[in-house]
């Protein structure tokens, strides 16, 4: 598991997706936006940045653990990571002068960003092992 699709790899895969997003919105946000909502985007990228790393994390622990602590670490991880992301969100628009709107666009949107690379890895990281199993299944008969 900690070959081709390693943490330092998602982490690498994470950053050019970020500044791919960044060169692709430079124009309409330093246009459009303002200060505010700039700050905005910035902490919502954060969160969702945070959010991602750590679900990662979480689940390539949870590969090696059965497959019950497999679905509790997993799916548990990911309803406690969820609560988190919305304690910030709410925390963060009701006691500071963030945009609201752009903070929970660009959660949203760098959210679904993340969760897509981190799928990407861990099928591949799963199919890795499916192959690795079958390979020797096959040299053990």
């Amino acid at each position: 598991m900690a070959g081709k699709y390693s943490f330092g790899r998602f982490l690498r895969f994470l950053i050019f997706a970020s500044i791919a997003a960044a060169v692709l919105s430079y124009y309409p946000v330093s246009v459009y936006a303002g200060k505010i909502q700039i700050y905005s985007f910035i902490l919502g990228y954060l969160i969702s940045l945070l959010n991602a790393l750590l679900g990662y994390k979480l689940s390539l622990t949870a590969f090696n653990r059965s497959v019950k602590s497999f679905m509790i670490l997993v799916f548990g991880g990911m309803g406690i990571r969820l609560l988190i992301v919305i304690i910030f969100l709410l925390i963060l628009i009701q006691f500071t002068s963030v945009d609201s709107i752009s903070l929970a666009a660009s959660v949203f949107f760098f959210y679904t960003l993340f969760v897509s690379i981190e799928i990407y890895f861990l099928h591949k990281i799963s199919a890795g092992a499916e192959n690795r199993k079958n390979e020797n299944k096959v040299n053990t008969e």
